[in-house]
Order: structure tokens, then sequence, then C-alpha cells
């Protein structure tokens, strides 16, 4: 049988999956950053502000603190982060603690006044550990 290095070809794999997840989170932090520039594309933040729940993982709180919108977990100090407006109802959410590597997006439901009556979470990067299950989380607003 010919010689084939299996820790190369799989070290390779691994690189040019890196350099792909690495690709898909430059673009976003680059949409972000011509987004800030533009004044014109902020969506009203006072619509996603409160205090969402889910069944599982408890509650967190979207606010505004100095200026900048952010995410906190009651049940987590880990999951804290700002959040940067991505397009539309989508935010992402960039976590503090960052060894994580496990920035996400933030999809608000919005009700008929366009104001958020829930919302879902997915991870950016197609690297970020499985153990990060925000698609399986679906928070819903808390009453005012």
């Amino acid at each position: 049988m010919p010689y084939v290095d299996r820790v190369k070809e799989n070290h390779d794999r691994v690189l040019a999956g890196e350099a792909e997840a690495n690709k898909i989170t430059s673009q976003i932090w680059k949409d972000i950053e011509a987004q800030q520039k533009n004044a014109a594309v902020k969506p009203d933040v006072n619509n996603f502000l409160g205090t969402y729940t889910d069944k599982w993982f408890g509650d967190v709180t979207v606010s505004m603190k100095n200026g900048k919108m952010r995410f906190d977990s009651k049940r987590s100090f880990l999951l804290t982060g700002e959040m940067f407006p991505y397009k539309g109802s989508t935010f992402i959410v960039k976590w503090d603690e960052r060894s994580m590597d496990a920035d996400a997006f933030v999809t608000f439901s919005l009700d008929s006044d366009g104001k958020a009556s829930g919302m879902k979470m997915k991870a950016i990067s197609p690297l970020t550990d499985f153990s990060y299950d925000f698609h399986d989380l679906d928070f819903t607003r808390k009453a005012r």
C-alpha cells in the first residue's frame, strides 16, 4: 500500500477548518464595524431591552450600560457581553470572556408593535464547541 501521512492529512483538515471559521467571523466583525460608522442603520435598541427567560436556562437581561447594549445571564457569569446590531432584528453578542470563542447571533422575534417578544441564539463560528447549545434556547420576554 502506498504511504499516506494521516497525521499531516488530519492536521491540514483542521487548519482548513480554522481558516474557514476565521473567514466567517472576520467578515461579520467587518460588517459590524461598517454599520457602526453608518448612523442611519442603527435600530432603536429600546425595543429590545428587557428581561428574557428560557425554561431551562433561566433569565437573561438585555440592557444599556455606559451607553452600550449588554447581554447578562443570571445563571452564568461567563455569559455576559456587549451586543452589536447586525442585520434587522439580529444582533451579535461578543462575550467578555474571550477564551470561550463562542460569540453568538441573537435574533429577536418582534410583536405587532415592533418590540421584542422573544429571542433565539446561534453560534457564529462553525468551530464553536457543541456544548454551547445556544440554538436550543427559546427565550420569551417577561412582562414589563
